[in-house]
């Protein structure tokens, strides 16, 4: 699937839990992986379908770092995404109602 962030054209990939791509340095396997270099977003398929919206959300999270140039150390974008994926729905969820509400009044 493919997707634009700040006219970029990134790449969204379903792979296997077991690919290489979801590996990291200590040989351990994690859920996503945001390749920089290659414009890629790698997702392990077969996630539930709360599990999946998470963590997309946290690597979408790190493609907008990336794109705006918003450079933080690791550890403290790693808190960033997952606050993103923990809480950004309720909070969009929350900002459409209250906006929604707010042009009832206009």
């Amino acid at each position: 699937m493919i997707f634009q962030i700040n006219d970029t054209q990134w790449i969204l990939k379903f792979i296997k839990p077991n690919s290489k791509e979801l590996r990291r340095s200590d040989g351990s396997y994690t859920f996503g992986v945001t390749d920089n270099t290659e414009k890629t977003i790698f997702i392990a398929s077969g996630m539930t379908t709360y599990m999946t919206e998470r963590v997309l959300c946290h690597e979408l999270t790190h493609c907008i770092c990336f794109e705006y140039g918003i450079f933080l150390p690791l550890e403290m974008e790693e808190q960033l995404c997952n606050f993103m994926a923990n809480y950004g729905k309720e909070i969009i969820y929350l900002l459409d109602d209250l906006l929604g509400t707010l042009q009832k009044f206009a």
